[in-house]
């Protein structure tokens, strides 16, 4: 998780964490709790953020099993005594993660909440960097669904120790260019699992010695599918986002979903911003890796193997 992230979680969780307090039940040691179920759902919460995790579990786990799904109970001073210790050194914990946050960037005001994250990929030079650049601003400046009079995608800032980097949309018409990205790297990730299991494929058949020329045409063949697929989701796209004016407009299209899926093979990612408004949050797809050979290709594999 981005460290943006992380401080955004942990600001905006930390006085609900500070609210966990405890009731005096009356006429004992006893300690009374409310509400445990929304205090759980804010520390699965606080769980995603990975440095905090350990004074999540702890002050999760200060609560015995037996009323874990409970919403209301009693325990005894032991027990409260654990819990308060644990609500301490997580309180602890998120305000170290907020003042590193701002010690190294400050928080900017009226910030614009519609805009979305890429996570690059590893670079082996600058080369391979600035290649991806040049399709990222290819993708936002030309492809026509991104394109809008009303809305306009801005660079914003590149996270503090990571390879996230946000870009905010400005305008009138910004949720509906984010949703069109949405829709766009939809497509991507699909046309990038094709590929992705392509390559799987051709380098499984490589370490069987095939003959180059079998190579040759299976390399010809997948190329000629992967284009047909990438032209079923420009039709996909046209159909669910509006028709596109020419010719052009649908090349440039096809070009920006090829340009996508290649960079999300290397490990590029794209998700909405974690601060965005509730209608622009999920609105991504999932972006696992998801590599699998065919069956067919497997036993092609096990037959060659019986073979040798």
């Amino acid at each position: 998780m981005r460290l943006y992230g992380m401080y955004f979680i942990c600001n905006s969780c930390l006085s609900l964490v500070a609210d966990m307090k405890l009731s005096n039940k009356a006429g004992a040691n006893i300690k009374h709790v409310v509400g445990w179920q929304e205090k759980r759902r804010v520390l699965n919460r606080l769980a995603s953020v990975h440095p905090i995790h350990k004074q999540v579990r702890k002050l999760y786990d200060s609560i015995p099993a037996t009323q874990q799904d409970m919403d209301e109970f009693d325990i005894p001073q032991s027990v409260a005594n654990e819990f308060i210790r644990a609500r301490g050194e997580l309180l602890a914990s998120m305000e170290t993660v907020i003042k590193m946050y701002e010690s190294v960037k400050p928080i900017r005001e009226n910030e614009i909440k519609t805009g979305f994250d890429i996570s690059l990929p590893k670079f082996h030079d600058i080369e391979e960097f600035s290649k991806c650049l040049d399709d990222l601003n290819f993708v936002f400046k030309q492809c026509p669904y991104l394109n809008n009079q009303d809305a306009e995608i801005k660079y914003d800032s590149v996270d503090v120790g990571s390879t996230w980097v946000t870009f905010l949309i400005a305008g009138s018409s910004a949720l509906m260019i984010l949703k069109n990205l949405a829709q766009i790297v939809d497509m991507a990730v699909k046309i990038r699992s094709h590929v992705a299991t392509v390559k799987v494929q051709e380098e499984a058949l490589r370490s069987l010695e095939m003959k180059n020329d079998f190579l040759g045409e299976f390399h010809k063949t997948f190329k000629e599918v992967n284009n047909v697929i990438t032209e079923k989701y420009v039709i996909q796209l046209r159909q669910e986002l509006g028709e596109l004016k020419d010719g052009e407009e649908i090349d440039k299209t096809k070009r920006s979903l090829e340009k996508l899926a290649y960079w999300m093979d290397k490990g590029l990612q794209i998700y909405s911003a974690i601060d965005a408004v509730p209608e622009a949050r999920d609105l991504f797809p999932v972006q696992d890796d998801m590599i699998s050979l065919s069956d067919d290709l497997q036993k092609l594999i096990e037959m060659r193997k019986e073979e040798k």
